[in-house]
């Protein structure tokens, strides 16, 4: 393990140099994002084909901040580094390192492991479907405390003078959101005003309250003052839950926990197991501590 922490920060910091000096070089002979074919043929190393996939590929190896460059200006030094882990890899099977029993470890722990996970996100897709997804946020809207949160526009001015000089032209039939394009002094003001759903507690208190207390439609009978400056504000809309939308993320990892625990017990109730202490004693059961205590129950693993 040691072995591959130190391989892997001097790897990183390879990739991170290389990557730096390609940006700091990007010339106009830098390759094209897109390949004219599915998967073109990049280099070839003593006969050997590499082709396109296997340098997007080490993308993956990058330093996060470089992963947002754009690949025509790392292209080169992606193929490059291709070509030389394939020069490594040739030299490296000459040798008896394929032999080692670490690396047989490895290679078997990581393979269990893709295993798993291919099994149980295989498992996952067939059970939560978009239907499945539908229905259990139907069952949520139904069940779940209310979450209010409305939807407003404002136009944040300097001067309560000012702030009641755009109600008036608002009562005159001015445009709201034209109005905070114009004269806004908010972040916002561009948009139209726009700050779209917010929930209590994510607002300052003096505008909270006056948003939560109007219903859509209405602009604020008076300008709200805060910290920022004196506010007028519209309610566009309301609501009680986040939409599907919003909300679908988070279910879909409540439904695959639920997925693979039931999984886990049927194999378990399916199974003959026998589960050991340290010392050689009966393991006892879940829930249960030694002596006959109660204890926490273990949560199983979720799927990400």
């Amino acid at each position: 393990m040691l072995k591959s922490r130190v391989l892997g920060a001097a790897t990183a910091l390879a990739i991170g140099l290389a990557a730096a000096s390609a940006v700091a070089q990007q010339t106009q002979q830098a390759a094209p994002a897109m390949p004219a074919e599915e998967n073109p043929v990049v280099a070839r190393v003593g006969g050997q084909e590499l082709r396109f996939d296997e340098v997007m590929a080490l993308m993956q190896d990058l330093p996060q901040q470089y992963r947002q460059v754009p690949i025509n200006v790392l292209y080169p030094m992606l193929v490059r580094r291709a070509v030389n882990n394939r020069l490594l890899l040739e030299a490296a099977k000459e040798t008896d390192v394929a032999e080692s029993e670490d690396l047989k470890a490895e290679v078997e722990a990581f393979r269990r492991s893709r295993i798993l996970e291919y099994f149980l996100l295989d498992r996952i897709e067939a059970e939560i479907d978009e239907a499945a997804l539908q229905a259990r946020y139907e069952e949520y809207v139904k069940t779940a405390d209310p979450e209010p949160a409305v939807h407003a526009r404002h136009i944040l001015l300097k001067t309560e003078d000012e702030a009641r000089a755009v109600m008036k032209e608002l009562e005159e039939g001015a445009d709201f959101a034209e109005l905070a394009m114009q004269k806004s002094t908010g972040p916002s003001g561009p948009q139209g005003g726009d700050l779209g759903f917010f929930q209590k507690g994510q607002m300052v208190p003096e505008f909270e309250a006056a948003a939560f207390a109007m219903e859509p439609g209405e602009v604020s009978e008076s300008p709200v003052k805060t910290q920022f400056g004196w506010h007028v504000i519209k309610v566009e809309d309301r609501r009680e839950h986040p939409t599907f939308e919003e909300k679908k993320e988070e279910l879909r990892q409540e439904m695959s926990g639920e997925v693979i625990r039931d999984l886990i017990a049927d194999l378990r109730d399916d199974a003959e197991i026998e589960e050991f202490q340290i010392d050689g004693s009966p393991l006892p059961p879940p829930g249960e501590a030694q002596g006959g205590q109660p204890q926490p129950a273990q949560e199983e693993p979720r799927a990400e």
